[in-house]
């Protein structure tokens, strides 16, 4: 199983999940600002596509965060085609589309650090809007943990 969590840009929301996810973050205790920039891909100007590695969770499952723009949901079918395509199960992969999840204001300051005129502006609305989205996010990922727990133990009845 790999683990995706989708944002629109895939460097704000998407990895502070993952990172949750693979254990890098402490659930329970607001990231600083400085820490969140360690994380890799955060805030990088990368994020106009595509899939990035994040880690692995206790599971042994890959976690990775993707950039799927205005249009989760066409990423997301083209996930489900590939898969389709190989011959795989759509249960192997975990998609959470983290961007429906945060505030309004965490994704206008998304959206300003795209462009370097409005950066300073993207940060202090990611910076102001991070301690309500951070709970946001911990429970997505809590719910994502059951699930993937609930799919090891799928795994594993089927297997004997």
């Amino acid at each position: 199983m790999i683990i995706i969590y989708a944002c629109f840009s895939g460097t704000h929301a998407a990895v502070i999940a993952a990172a949750l996810h693979a254990g890098f973050l402490n659930p329970s205790q607001l990231p600083a600002w400085d820490e969140l920039k360690k994380l890799p891909h955060f805030d990088c100007p990368e994020g106009k596509g595509g899939m990035r590695y994040i880690g692995h969770t206790l599971a042994g499952h890959a976690v990775y965060t993707a950039a799927v723009g205005h249009d989760g949901e066409a990423a997301l079918l083209s996930v489900k085609t590939f898969l389709t395509a190989l011959g795989r199960e759509q249960r192997e992969v975990l998609w959470l589309d983290v961007s429906r999840r945060v505030s309004f204001l965490w994704r206008a300051g998304a959206f300003c650090r795209r462009y370097p005129f409005l950066a300073w502006l993207g940060r202090l609305l990611l910076q102001g809007s991070l301690g309500r989205d951070y709970n946001v996010l911990v429970d997505l990922v809590k719910e994502a943990c059951r699930q993937e727990l609930n799919e090891v133990k799928y795994c594993r009845r089927n297997q004997l």
